[in-house]
This record gives C-alpha cells, sequence and structure tokens, in this order.
C-alpha cells in the first residue's frame, strides 16, 4: 500500500515539476523514453513515460525502456522513500533491486525524480 501510493506521489511531483521548472520541461523535450518502478512479482508498480517533450503516467508495466524492478513493496518503499542518498546503491548490492533493460539512461530519470521530490535544486 505505501509502496503504491508513494509512486503516485512520485507521479505528482514529477508532472507539478514538468510543468512548473522551465530546466525540466528542457531536460524532458530531448528525451523521449519510459521506465518503470515495480515489485519483482509484477503485482505493483507505475510507469513514468517522457514522450515528444511531455510527461505522462500509467500502470502497464511491461511496455518500457529501463525497469526499476524491486524484491517486494516494503523494500521498493524503504528504498525510495528511507533510503537516502545510498538507499538505491544499498539495495542493488544487497540484490533487493534489479535495473532490466538500458541501463545507461537510469541518471535521467534519477536526476528527474531528485528534482521532482526536492533532493536536488535546479533552477
Amino acid at each position: 500500500m505505501l509502496f503504491t501510493l508513494l509512486l503516485n506521489i512520485i507521479n505528482i511531483a514529477i508532472g507539478l515539476t514538468a510543468r512548473s521548472n522551465r530546466s525540466v520541461r528542457e531536460m524532458i523535450s530531448v528525451h523521449d523514453c519510459a521506465y518503470v518502478i515495480r515489485t519483482k512479482d509484477g503485482k505493483r508498480g507505475r510507469r513514468y513515460i517522457f514522450r515528444k517533450g511531455s510527461y505522462s503516467s500509467d500502470t502497464v508495466l511491461a511496455d518500457c525502456d529501463l525497469a526499476l524492478v524491486f524484491e517486494s513493496a516494503d523494500i521498493g518503499f524503504r528504498t525510495l522513500a528511507l533510503g537516502g542518498p545510498t538507499g538505491m546503491t544499498k539495495a542493488m548490492n544487497n540484490f533487493e533491486l534489479t535495473l532490466v533493460g538500458n541501463k545507461n539512461i537510469f541518471t535521467f530519470f534519477a536526476v528527474i525524480i531528485g528534482i521532482s521530490m526536492g533532493m536536488i535544486k535546479r533552477s
């Protein structure tokens, strides 16, 4: 439940930031990709889509360029909400998080989430 709520909050934050932050709009305009954050069993997750300079999101988990796959919803919530700056690295090192797809595009998504959630400042 908390994991799904967190994914919805991330969606709202990215949407608001994409509309209000000129730098983020410019970043989105040059990327054409879809990201999924989901659990290993595929029961919970969300897709974040950046296409033709716009942002959208849905719950289709199969079609993406990169998927962040957590072992469970609890691990996903702890990593994303409570993990701090090293949470993702610890989860990967403990084999609790797997990146599936084109790993080279992960940095863009991490920066967008960081700006949207207030962890990174960009004007």
